[in-house]
């Protein structure tokens, strides 16, 4: 079994190397990417985030478009010309059959995504400084491309082999030499170096175009080329607005105190007051666990006094009095939130009930005097959405639909692999979530697979060829 995944993988990726049209959309892609300097020229102090957004664009893009290409012609013109059905006759299983081709594919467009990530680090190098480009590096480029385009023309020529995959091997070997002396080169009398920051962010559009690589192999056991690249179209809208068709109604249950956990805390916050029949939007989620706000808990009922703090409450701080500065150390849920300003002369610490908010209405009070003002809080790793929902005699906002967590979850959403505009903001991208990334990836890529293999399952190979 393994030595039939292994050469139908192989032939898969050999033969996508083979398409004229992957070389044809790569040359494309690498030609863009390379004079996106000169288009930087016309631009003040934001070189590099026309070169960073544009490159990647061009990388998700063009990747998707000949994953969807590529993966059309290995599946249904195999169908179609009769190889599927040749290869089936033999001891291939139709799930490693599958699978096989999935790889195969995800191999191919992970050649074309590491070009042209090494042409964007060479592109931000050319691009370096905001009133001229690096010629010299201009220049190696466009002679690494053309270079490597004419020594595969020369092979072609004397041993009858492939273009288009030799060409690919070689745009490998000499677009990475440029890369690595652009690395060493200097400029102006400074060796400026790549910018090795914006690899996370390529790599997440690596997985976002393995992502789209499976989904068209998938869609492919099924739909000719117009048919899959309508389909692919279609989910790859859908998937950039799947925040806000589906997501901001997926389900975010609240807690009416903290959670436990080690996730990021956020807290949400809306005045109620008798007289209203219910509630539409929160204020927006605030993020509390950072930040320059001291904040400490309390799980008693009653609120005990606290003590000026100076203006280092960090380093001065110690747990008593019922109030402690981490709520993970609390015997129960807390009760009581109290922030220190260090800015405020007098009464500095600010103490809120967070929890059965509606004890602090005066007993009798009626109207507007009887207004509370209800905290809700949720531990999530990004922002959470604006909750809406709820009501005086029950102040907690709705969870949220299960059947929209479930197409949220199905529907990838791409928007997590674009990162570039946590670059333009000049923040890292901490490897976990380039960790998640990839988890969430493997995943979709596994159920892709089980989908292709259920589709391709009961698949009419034969009947083409005899018609």
């Amino acid at each position: 079994m393994f030595t039939a995944l292994y050469q139908v993988a192989k032939n898969t990726f050999r033969e996508a190397l083979r398409e004229p049209i992957f070389l044809l959309v790569l040359l494309s892609a690498l030609c863009l990417i390379g004079l996106f300097p000169v288009f930087s020229m016309f631009v003040f102090r934001a070189q590099e985030r026309l070169v960073v957004d544009s490159a990647m664009a061009t990388t998700m893009l063009f990747g998707w478009g000949v994953a969807v290409l590529i993966a059309s012609y290995a599946i249904s013109r195999e169908i179609d010309n009769g190889t599927a059905l040749l290869l089936l006759s033999k001891p291939v299983q139709r799930p490693v059959f599958i699978i096989a081709k999935i790889v195969g594919i995800v191999c191919a467009v992970t050649v074309f995504c590491f070009l042209t990530s090494v042409a964007t680090l060479i592109s931000l190098r050319i691009a370096g400084d905001q009133f001229r480009i690096d010629m010299p590096l201009f220049f190696m480029y466009f002679g690494a491309i053309i270079l490597g385009l004419v020594i595969a023309g020369i092979h072609n020529y004397v041993t009858r082999s492939s273009f288009p995959m030799m060409a690919v091997f070689m745009l490998c070997i000499t677009i990475t030499i440029v890369a690595l002396v652009g690395q060493f080169l200097k400029y102006e009398g400074e060796v400026p170096g790549l910018a090795w920051h914006v690899v996370p962010a390529l790599v997440l559009i690596l997985y976002s175009v393995w992502a789209m690589a499976s989904l068209a192999t998938t869609l492919s056991t099924r739909f000719n080329l117009i048919s899959n690249l309508l389909i692919c179209t279609v989910l790859f809208l859908i998937g950039l607005m799947s925040d806000y068709l589906v997501g901001r109604h997926a389900r975010e249950p609240w807690a009416d105190s903290v959670p436990r956990g080690k996730a990021q805390l956020w807290v949400a916050t809306y005045t109620f007051a008798p007289t209203e029949m219910g509630v539409q939007k929160w204020n927006r989620p605030e993020r509390i666990d950072s930040g320059e706000a001291f904040i400490v808990w309390s799980d008693s009922d009653k609120a005990t006094e606290l003590m000026d703090m100076g203006d280092t409450p960090e380093a001065t701080w110690k747990d008593g009095n019922g109030w402690k500065d981490n709520v993970a150390d609390l015997d129960e849920q807390p009760v009581f939130m109290a922030r220190y300003d260090k800015e405020k002369q007098k009464d500095k610490w600010t103490v809120t009930r967070i929890k059965d908010e509606v004890k602090d209405v005066p007993a009798g009070a009626k109207g507007m005097d009887a207004r509370f003002t209800s905290y809700v809080f949720r531990r999530s790793v990004n922002p959470p959405n604006t909750p809406s929902g709820g009501t005086y005699t029950h102040p907690i906002p709705d969870g949220g639909s299960y059947i929209a967590s479930a197409i949220y979850a199905v529907v990838p959403n791409w928007q997590l692999f674009w990162m570039a505009d946590a670059l333009a903001a000049n923040k890292s991208i901490p490897g976990s979530y380039v960790f998640f990334g990839a988890a969430y990836t493997v995943v979709m890529v596994a159920f892709l697979m089980v989908l292709a293999i259920l589709l391709f399952g009961n698949r009419e190979v034969g009947r083409q060829i005899i018609e």
